[in-house]
């Protein structure tokens, strides 16, 4: 299976599937690490304020790194 993310000039893309999760890890400001964000939705998944953490593509039970701050 190829990758499903499409990196070009800093840009990302990758066509959305019935059934694609979005998930936010991270860490928080004092150093714990913050409980997965799991959503369906990427507009909800994007709009999460990262300090340090990565936003990831769960598609087929594989996670696809989308960003990482």
């Amino acid at each position: 299976m190829t990758k499903p993310i499409k990196r070009n000039n800093g840009e990302v893309e990758w066509e959305q599937k019935p059934g694609d999760l979005y998930v936010v890890t991270g860490v928080l400001a004092n150093g714990q690490r913050f409980k997965p964000i799991t959503t369906s939705s990427w507009r909800h998944a994007n709009g999460i304020n990262l300090f340090r953490g990565t936003k990831w593509l769960l598609r087929n039970g594989k996670r696809y790194r989308i960003l990482s701050v």
